[in-house]
């Protein structure tokens, strides 16, 4: 198996698990695990579940690094 078969199958869980024992943010976490793995963020990005970008596109709303999306519900703010 070459390392991209192995990134193919394996990133996304191993995000989600350094995610949960750490505590930090999804980008903070992909960002570390390309740094271990030395690859470029770019080319993760290819191997991340759909699940995983939903997250991102939330948490860079959050710190205001995307415009916020509609929301379906109102907070009543």
């Amino acid at each position: 198996m070459n390392m991209f078969e192995d990134l193919e199958k394996t990133f996304s869980r191993k995000v989600e698990e350094m995610v949960l024992k750490n505590g930090d943010g999804y980008m903070d976490t992909i960002n570390l695990l390309c740094e271990e793995m030395v690859i470029e963020p770019e080319l993760a990005a290819k191997y991340l579940s759909k699940p995983i970008i939903e997250k991102i596109r939330v948490e860079a709303e959050n710190i205001n690094l995307l415009p916020r999306g509609p929301k379906l519900f109102s907070d009543g703010s």
